[in-house]
């Protein structure tokens, strides 16, 4: 599958990235490769693949509130803290 330099285009529109004409280029080529590696990885048979070792499990842990920060030394310090959660100016912009 070839990456053209439109659809990098299209992604860095979507993304709200500035990309030069050449960036794009030079990631179409990158994104390129990329995806020909995966597209090679397919034509090893899976009989290859049969005795490869499962990977272990994640370990899991409980998932436990840890408390209320704002009573922490980071909600302290925070220049505003609002309802249990820190308030920081808008970053992202759609023009």
């Amino acid at each position: 599958m070839r990456i053209d330099r439109d659809l990098v285009a299209n992604v860095a529109r979507l993304a709200a990235l500035e990309l030069s004409p050449d960036e794009e280029a030079e990631l179409s080529g990158q994104l390129t490769r990329i995806v020909e590696h995966f597209e090679a990885l397919r034509t090893i048979p899976e009989a290859l693949l049969a005795g490869a070792p499962d990977a272990p499990a994640t370990p899991l842990r409980e998932d436990l509130p840890a408390g209320d920060p704002g009573g922490s030394l980071a909600g302290s310090n925070a220049p505003s803290f609002a309802h249990g959660h820190f308030v920081v100016p808008r970053v992202v912009t759609r023009d």
